[in-house]
């Protein structure tokens, strides 16, 4: 068996792969190049801060217009749905107005509507592959495409017969195979120490805190990028809020979720397959 392991900076992070395949180690490093690549076109297609971008030009078209995008930025865009209509709005992905206003993104994105819409009433997705916009929008997929990266190059290593593996993407972490992965996580009171809370065997994780994130406000709380879009105000988080899932990119969404909601809807745990760990 031939093992590869590399790291590269994606998704504004590190991005760690690792796989183990029967194959020749040159094969196992095409597969590891591969899975890299995949990771960079999500980026490619659903950054916020690239107009080019499908979630760019979203972001920029009039109400009214209808835009084909690719199938995976469909899939998210009908996942990020699922969970806005099964949380009764809690997960929203139009939110990038919210975000820019308190600093946590760019202001590149041309002035918006007065009236913030909620994410599964500004937008229509169509059969096509295509997005109808009943409104401006202002999306940002930053609390669920990740996720979505690390499972499509999940996807790509098994796809060129690696046998096990893992990817992490800044403590998005999904494994695959036989062998466990064990899991550690930053104290909250202490992100510098690690608390190891088991092991993870074919299943992924998410982690959403404020580690290193100034603190200014009672009670050590710290300001995240997380928006409670009821309110349009930044949530403060003192904790840190983990999700075990059947995959990454749900995983990823429901982190957000639990803060948000304080637990998980019932209809999205039987779902994800999820369950939450608090530290």
């Amino acid at each position: 068996m031939s093992v590869v392991e590399r790291m590269r900076p994606l998704l504004g992070t590190f991005v760690t792969i690792r796989a183990e395949g029967a194959a020749a180690s040159a094969q196992v490093e095409s597969a590891v190049e591969s899975a890299f690549r995949a990771i960079a076109r999500v980026d490619g297609l659903m950054s916020f801060h690239r107009r080019s971008s499908d979630i760019g030009r979203l972001n920029c078209a009039r109400p009214g217009s209808i835009l084909r995008v690719h199938g995976w930025t469909y899939q998210v865009l009908r996942e990020a749905l699922r969970l806005w209509q099964w949380s009764g709005g809690v997960f929203d992905c139009n939110v990038g107005a919210s975000l820019m206003r308190f600093g946590q993104l760019p202001k590149n994105t041309p002035g918006k509507s007065v009236r913030r819409f909620p994410y599964g009433e500004a937008i229509c997705l169509r059969n096509d592959r295509s997005v109808k916009l009943n409104a401006r929008v202002a999306l940002d997929l930053g609390g669920i495409a990740k996720g979505f990266a690390v499972d499509q190059a999940v996807e790509v290593l098994q796809a060129h017969g690696m046998k096990s593996g893992l990817v992490n993407a800044g403590g998005d972490l999904r494994t695959f195979g036989a062998a466990s992965q064990p899991v550690w996580l930053r104290c909250p009171d202490d992100p510098y120490q690690a608390q190891l809370i088991g092991t993870l065997t074919n299943g992924a994780i998410a982690t959403s805190a404020s580690y290193f994130t100034d603190t200014n406000r009672p009670g050590g709380a710290a300001s995240s990028a997380i928006v409670n879009a009821r309110r349009e105000r930044i949530v403060t988080i003192t904790n840190s809020v983990s999700v075990i899932a059947r995959n990454c990119l749900l995983a990823d969404g429901l982190t957000k979720i639990a803060i948000l909601h304080g637990r998980l809807p019932m209809r999205l745990a039987r779902y994800a397959q999820a369950r939450v760990v608090t530290l």
